[in-house]
């Protein structure tokens, strides 16, 4: 009986998690050769680009991941237009590759676009804006546009104050690299503050952060 690509993604899961990485990514091929055929439109033709260039990463072939999530970024905004959250999920994933590789100029110009998207399709104080507001603040510290970066740090942190939980991993985080640029600034008690709102040793609400303007301020 010929497999659908319900089980071949189901059993390149189950190789992955057994760490059999080749077997993995021979199943993930064969689901994306099944997905050719369902259309654009189908969730299963992005979703088999994606876990198949997971699969080369993982086998440290990170040229053929790059060609497999550019096709995907292209697909997408081909079939949904250019402010499609699709687009976005897929530009995300190879923002993410760029990162990786240290290509941060390239993670930069994506994760500026992802932001665009989810402004216009969200909202400006949606958890994703967050989100990818965090990312590309940690981008532009790597390339040390650090002013910018910490307008982003600060944009952030409002949402995730605003519409996250106390304990989310996610502001946890946050707070600690925004920390970090305050330190490389020498502005060491609000970085100190950060630093102990992360580790969970400060109680009630957190303190103001000086930062500037926000993203899209004049």
């Amino acid at each position: 009986m010929t497999e659908t690509w319900e089980d071949l993604s189901a059993r390149a899961e189950e190789a992955g998690n057994k760490g059999d990485f080749v077997a993995s990514h021979g199943f993930r091929r064969q689901a994306l050769t099944l997905a050719e055929d369902f259309g654009a439109k189908d969730p299963r033709l992005a979703a088999s680009l994606h876990k198949l260039a997971e699969a080369h990463q993982l086998l440290g072939q990170d040229d053929e991941a790059e060609k497999l999530l550019n096709r995907a970024v292209e697909l997408m905004a081909s079939t949904y237009g250019p402010y499609h959250q699709k687009l976005a999920e897929s530009s995300n994933h190879l923002a993410s590759l760029y990162y990786e590789k240290h290509r941060y100029a390239e993670a930069e110009a994506l994760c500026r676009k992802i932001l665009l998207i989810y402004e216009k399709s969200l909202g400006r104080k949606h958890m994703e804006v967050g989100k990818v507001a965090h990312n590309l603040a940690m981008i532009l510290q790597e390339l040390g546009k650090l002013d910018e970066a910490e307008k982003y740090y600060a944009a952030a942190l409002d949402i995730f104050k605003e519409k996250g939980g106390p304990f989310d991993s996610d502001l946890i985080s946050l707070m600690e690299n925004y920390a970090h640029l305050l330190r490389s600034n020498g502005r060491n008690e609000e970085a100190d503050h950060l630093q102990a709102c992360a580790l969970g040793r400060v109680s009630g609400s957190l303190r103001a952060v000086s930062s500037g303007k926000t993203p899209g301020d004049n």
